[in-house]
């Protein structure tokens, strides 16, 4: 492949990503996102086959050093700190999904958008005694003025499993709440 082709076919796999259209838009709605802060892009070539991944990011938080391995069931604390404090973390959501296996060809041949697991749980910041959310709870991440927060999380399932903690974020308060960080833990 020569590199005038190299260029032209990525410029076509781009343009086809933001043409998608709904319900298998996801790439599209994450190339238009606009608080993404950073887009990291890959291509493989294997003679006349191009394949390109873009990866979205918003870097809104940083996270203090985690392990990447766990057992299920584990405790610990999480900590971090909004990079700017005059934004708020909305919430944490803790995401279980089973250790991945290899998919059937069928399944790779079905088009679908990318998504976080459906099984999760939430944290909450803490309220200040009397004040409780709907549900009764007070919250259990602790935010500082600073910006810095620790979350106790606990790997929920007893299986093993690969979990995702997520940080949503708010930089005002009339915005939706975004994804604003991904950390992922295998726990076996």
């Amino acid at each position: 492949m020569k590199l005038e082709d190299l260029v032209q076919d990525t410029a076509y796999l781009h343009v086809r990503l933001y043409s998608e259209t709904p319900p298998n838009d996801g790439h599209r709605k994450a190339i238009l996102a606009p608080q993404h802060t950073h887009v990291g892009v890959g291509l493989a070539v294997d003679g006349l086959r191009l394949r390109m991944v873009q990866l979205f990011v918003a870097k809104y938080v940083d996270i203090a050093s985690q392990r990447q391995t766990a057992r299920p069931g584990e405790k610990f604390m999480f900590y971090g700190r909004l990079r700017n404090s005059n934004h708020r973390l909305n919430n944490m959501e803790v995401f279980y999904e089973p250790l991945p296996k290899p998919p059937d060809l069928n399944w790779l041949r079905e088009p679908r958008a990318y998504s976080l697991p459906s099984e999760s749980i939430r944290l909450r910041p803490k309220l200040t005694p009397p004040v409780v959310y709907a549900d009764g709870k007070p919250g259990v991440i602790l935010v500082n003025p600073d910006g810095s927060f620790a979350a106790p999380i606990t790997l929920f399932k007893s299986d093993p499993g690969i979990y995702t903690i997520v940080c949503w974020v708010k930089r005002s308060s009339s915005e939706k709440a975004f994804p604003a960080t991904e950390m992922c833990i295998r726990a076996e």
